[in-house]
């Protein structure tokens, strides 16, 4: 299903070529060759091909601009403009520029043709009509996507990581029968052990796989319940929290997404590393930040060491710098750890 939405995603982008090019072919016909219209079509041709889209479109809708100038018929172009900023710009983007060409086409027509019901209403309903298939056509691909992670996830849970979980089952039991006999090989039982710490090494990239391709959605806006699911679905049950502080409020999404990842590992990090039997996750909304909180009652960690460590914490302590945050480790070996991670909002 997903290939055959973006092979029909890559299908518009042909269409809407053709449409262009019809279209210019009218306004040919209609008012006439000239160099306004010559430098429109040698823009949109060689620009086919250049990157980023979004410098290709700005030079397209300028070229197009001019045009109108001499060629009221070109106007109609703004119709297949709509779809192409669909096509190739985030939404972000895309439905300022479509309202932007919108009114250009409408001032354009009004120009030549006078006020008129149809030269207000039409561009309008073009443009409302792109955005409205653009969106739905995006969310059906989001939700495709997800359906077929979660497929993904599944087949190998079943398949995979249940053979790898089989195997380290039967090395382990092999293990123990040759240690209670009186072997003179010592290496008999140095392969098994290595075959069965394989075994379970990759038993625990499995599950990190199905965990990645698990992720919890935020297509809902809705941060605090896809840090649920997080807690939810760790192997620690009950025993991992989770809370949420202050009033909710609506954060832009890529801060949620990078929260949200932040957060997995974090989790990840508690589950793997801390030993520890009671942890709780905390998110806080303040008035300029949000702050996530993990505390657990493990082993700990020696702070200094972790800082400059080149994975771990480390990688995370980057991720939110990168956004403007700060994280803060409070922890000493035997005595549980404590992170917060703040970002500002």
């Amino acid at each position: 299903m997903v290939n055959k939405l973006d092979r029909a995603w890559v299908f518009l982008g042909h269409g809407l070529h053709f449409l262009v090019a019809l279209l210019a072919l009218v306004t040919l016909v209609k008012d006439g060759m000239s160099w306004a219209l010559a430098a429109f079509c040698f823009i949109y041709i060689v620009g086919m091909w250049l990157r980023p889209r979004g410098l290709w479109l700005l030079l397209v809708v300028g070229a197009w601009a001019v045009l109108l100038a001499s060629a009221p018929t070109a106007a109609f172009i703004a119709f297949a403009l709509f779809f192409l900023l669909i096509r190739f710009l985030p939404m972000r983007a895309a439905i300022p520029a479509v309202s932007a060409v919108t009114i250009i086409a409408i001032g354009a027509l009004a120009y030549s043709k006078g006020w008129t019901v149809g030269g207000v209403i039409g561009p309008i309903m073009g443009a409302v009509v792109a955005i409205g298939l653009g969106i739905g056509f995006r969310m059906l691909r989001r939700e495709t996507a997800a359906a077929e992670r979660m497929r993904l996830a599944g087949e190998i849970h079943d398949t995979v990581a249940q053979g790898l979980v089989s195997i380290q089952m039967l090395l382990f039991s092999a293990e123990r029968r040759l240690a209670e006999e009186t072997l003179t090989d010592p290496q008999i039982l140095q392969d098994l052990r290595l075959a069965r710490n394989t075994a379970e090494n990759n038993l625990e990239e499995t599950r990190r796989i199905i965990a990645a391709l698990q992720s919890p959605s935020l297509e809902r806006g809705d941060l605090p319940f896809a840090l649920q699911q997080i807690v939810d679905t760790t192997p620690m049950g009950e025993k991992l929290q989770f809370g949420v502080d202050g009033t909710i409020r609506t954060i832009p999404q890529k801060t949620q997404q990078e929260i949200l990842r932040i957060t997995q590992s974090l989790v990840s990090n508690v589950v793997k590393h801390s030993h520890a039997t009671a942890a709780r996750v905390t998110l806080t909304y303040q008035p300029e930040t949000l702050t996530v909180d993990v505390v657990d009652n493990g082993r700990g960690m020696d702070v200094v060491s972790t800082q400059f460590s080149p994975v771990g914490l480390a990688a995370i302590q980057r991720k939110t710098r990168a956004l403007g945050g700060t994280m803060t480790i409070e922890s000493e070996p035997g005595h549980g750890c404590g992170i917060s991670v703040e970002i500002p909002t």
